[in-house]
């Protein structure tokens, strides 16, 4: 069964004065497992430099777009 899961991700980029710096971001994904949210984050943020940081299972049920 799909759930819902918070990801919180490490990604490095560079500010205005060219230097390397960290931000966390969060994301909602639909996934089976944890190894499945890691596949799609990984797909999703391919050729950046991230690290994920924290995964858990949300209460949401349903994103009505």
């Amino acid at each position: 069964m799909e759930q819902y899961y918070r990801v919180v991700v490490k990604v490095d980029f560079e500010d205005k004065r060219g230097r390397t710096k960290q931000r966390n971001e969060n994301y909602i994904v639909l996934a089976i497992t944890p190894t499945d949210v890691e596949v799609k984050m990984t797909e999703y943020l391919k050729g950046s430099d991230f690290e994920i940081v924290a995964i858990s299972v949300t209460k949401i049920l349903n994103i009505i777009k």
